[in-house]
């Protein structure tokens, strides 16, 4: 029993240094996450051009610094905004926009290590016009990000790009599928 309980101290220091040694765990950026549009989707003609308000974002989790990062709420709604506006989907006005766009971080799978870092995002996103209630589209997307080992030097920097590669990834598609969305044009 004195054993173990010697042992914590001394694990909490190691973490410290390792900690201190390698970087503490930061956050996912959201403008690291955020998608640039192709020329095509920023000029399709669609009923969702400066439309689209982002209503909800869920299932984010602020990273640990002494862990590990992960992807909060805030900054994926921020880069999902970003992304939708550089695309010309982002409403000016939230309050007046025909159709909001909720998302779900279901899961964000990320390895404990390694030289090569993977992390999976599966997203669900629900979007919905405003006056009607209908859903026009629910979509899930599971997408991966590796992050090789000569991005960064540090395990836990890694994983940050890994995450925000894998949240961007995701982001991508659902751009993609936004702008190839068939919506009828409201009155």
């Amino acid at each position: 029993m004195k054993n173990a309980v010697s042992i914590v101290p001394a694990l909490a220091s190691a973490t410290l240094t390792a900690c201190f040694a390698t970087g503490c765990a930061t956050p996912a950026r959201s403008d690291h996450m955020a998608v640039l549009a192709t020329p095509q989707q920023r000029i399709v003609v669609t009923p969702l051009r400066n439309n689209v308000a982002v209503l909800e974002v869920s299932g984010g989790r602020s990273s640990n610094r002494l862990w590990t990062s992960k992807v909060g709420n805030a900054e994926f709604a921020q880069a999902l905004s970003l992304s939708l506006q550089d695309a010309g989907l982002l409403a000016a006005n939230p309050a007046a926009a025909r159709y909001t766009l909720s998302a779900r971080m279901e899961r964000l799978e990320q390895p404990l290590t390694g030289m090569n870092l993977t992390v999976t995002a599966t997203v669900s996103y629900s979007l919905v016009e405003r006056a009607t209630g209908n859903e026009l589209l629910h979509r899930t997307h599971t997408v991966p990000y590796t992050a090789p080992f000569g991005d960064t030097f540090g395990t836990i920097d890694r994983m940050r790009v890994a995450n925000e590669g894998a949240v961007k990834a995701n982001i991508s598609a659902l751009v993609d599928d936004l702008v190839a969305l068939p919506v009828k044009a409201g009155k």
